[in-house]
């Protein structure tokens, strides 16, 4: 009897991971509706824009090139125009900014200079690349190189303060095979590190492929993309720069890097919501990488509402990664192909966002578990 039993639980459990399992992956899903906000073009068509954001005189920076060589390039939304930014004083190596990934922007409240954090993956170790942004004409200037003993493979950061920031650690291994493995059991592997200007300690453990990471604008919370578990979580900040879990949202789709609105404090998300097409990294399946883009609003630092801004089956644009909401102007970046701006010609009301104020009109809806 004691056997039947064991075995009967050992089956339940089985089920629960394979049932568990197949609902991660959305294998179910295998076709997306299209959704966009008003009309879109390209900006970038080759290369992608695995993240950006917005800093200052209606300039968004991205981050292009996963995979080899990269470089920053900057859109400006009063023209419509992207250049790519010449860097000043860059050191002479060869794998100098390969695969720029997360990126993150800080201005100097006492000198109004603007610093840009950028997650490099050279072929020996990952190390985050500080600039100057200069301005007339716009370009970079070469600060640093900060690499740490900790850092793998990590995927975003966001500054805090100069040289001080929070970093996502996604996986442990950095060879793509080990890496795929990794991800596909689910192993929890991930941190989040704050680096305090001279090395990272961990503050938070025990993460499924944490992704993109962003501060609130009064500085008191962080937020965080847990890729593979689809949970948005928020964090309180200490005054050790610790952090204390203080929510924790499964949002149903696997959200990449989280772009704050200054103002109003909503977040916007490029999100993965076909895991199976996601994972498909060597199109062996021969199928685009769908998308979408959310804006979940908040009311002090709490999520009050989900909505679905930008939905595709990855014909017209594959693999959203991060998106940002400027002047009336959705920008949206992918990992490896397009970025697009979108005239936002409907969206929810809201406070006031960067010289803009929503209109009202219905939202798309989208309902989060």
């Amino acid at each position: 009897m004691f056997g039947f039993i064991t075995k009967i639980v050992v089956l339940g459990v089985a089920l629960h991971y394979i049932i568990e399992y197949r609902d991660w992956l959305e294998w179910e899903i295998d076709s997306m509706l299209s959704v966009k906000p008003g009309p879109c073009r390209y900006i970038i068509e080759d290369g992608g824009s695995e993240d950006l954001t917005y800093i200052d005189d209606n300039i968004v920076l991205l981050s292009t090139g996963i995979g080899s060589v990269g470089a920053i390039k900057a859109y400006n939304t009063s023209n419509g125009m992207v250049e790519t930014l010449s860097i000043k004083e860059a050191p002479q190596k060869k794998d100098f900014l390969r695969s720029p990934h997360g990126l993150s922007a800080w201005k100097n409240p006492k000198t109004g200079e603007t610093f840009l954090y950028i997650i490099t993956h050279p072929e020996t170790a990952d190390s985050v690349e500080v600039f100057q942004v200069m301005y007339s004409p716009l370009s970079l200037k070469y600060i640093r190189s900060i690499t740490d003993s900790n850092f793998r493979f990590m995927n975003d950061l966001v500054v805090v303060d100069r040289d001080k920031f929070y970093i996502t650690k996604f996986s442990h291994y950095r060879d793509h095979l080990k890496q795929q493995l990794e991800i596909l059991s689910k192993w929890k592997s991930g941190k989040i590190y704050f680096y305090d200007g001279y090395k990272a300690r961990e503050v938070v453990s025990g993460l499924t492929n944490p992704n993109g990471i962003n501060i609130s604008p009064d500085k008191r919370v962080i937020y965080m993309a847990e890729w593979g578990s689809k949970h948005l979580v928020a964090y309180r900040r200490e005054s050790t720069n610790n952090l204390v879990e203080i929510w924790n949202t499964d949002v149903d789709t696997g959200i990449d890097n989280i772009e704050v609105d200054s103002v109003t404090g909503d977040l916007w998300i490029g999100s993965h919501p076909i895991t199976w097409r996601t994972l498909d990294l060597l199109n062996l399946l021969n199928v685009n990488h769908a998308s979408q883009v959310l804006r979940v609003k908040m009311v002090d630092n709490a999520i009050s509402e989900v909505e679905e801004i930008l939905s595709d089956d990855g014909d017209f644009v594959a693999g959203t990664s991060a998106a940002t909401y400027v002047n009336g102007e959705l920008i949206v970046g992918t990992v490896f192909k397009q970025a697009l701006a979108c005239n936002v010609t409907y969206l929810s009301s809201s406070r006031e966002t960067r010289g803009h104020v929503d209109s009202e009109v219905l939202p798309n809806s989208y309902v989060p578990k």
